[in-house]
């Protein structure tokens, strides 16, 4: 009971702080990874397909939300905290996914896209097209740690997973 309290009021706090987010920014993400099990199977793959938003509180600064379906769980969730650097465009982010139940640390990489600086050869397959340079979808290529339950009384809230690793790919949209 205490888990599902704290639960929603991560989610709570998220959507709250949300709402004094500077820059909204909606995502979909596709997602494989690796999960180290206290099961029969030491090692079992898992995929995602998540719909995220990540609200940014100043400009480095940020609150990260997803939602989406996966397998072998069928759904997960995870609401985490973060920092971008202003400079690079790189990210950091902690927090908890609510299922399978972990805590997680996750880095992000961005496109060359994000930074707007195009090639010519690109601009100019841009300009056939009547585009420019805006017009290109940005995204980013993010890595994840994470510690499950597996291996304590509360392991089922995590599907007997120790640990998962992770590489995903976002698209971002306005």
């Amino acid at each position: 009971m205490k888990m599902i309290r704290l639960t929603f009021a991560l989610i709570a706090f998220a959507w709250a702080s949300g709402l004094l987010a500077q820059e909204p920014s909606g995502y979909i993400e596709t997602n494989v990874g690796v999960s180290y099990t206290n099961a029969e199977l030491d090692f079992f793959p898992g995929i995602s397909f998540l719909y995220g938003r990540r609200m940014f509180l100043s400009n480095t600064s940020f609150w990260d939300a997803q939602v989406g379906l996966a397998a072998p769980s069928v759904a997960t969730m995870k609401v985490g905290r973060g920092y971008r650097s202003a400079a690079s465009g790189f990210s950091v982010s902690a927090g908890v996914r609510i299922w399978p139940a972990h805590v997680y640390l996750q880095f992000g990489i961005p496109d060359n896209r994000c930074s707007k600086e195009v090639s010519q050869r690109m601009l100019r397959r841009l300009d056939r097209r009547g585009k420019d340079s805006n017009d290109l979808v940005c995204g980013e290529w993010t890595l994840s740690v994470e510690r499950g339950l597996g291996g304590t009384s509360w392991e089922n809230l995590s599907l007997e997973s120790i640990a998962i690793a992770t590489v995903s790919h976002r698209w971002y949209f306005e």
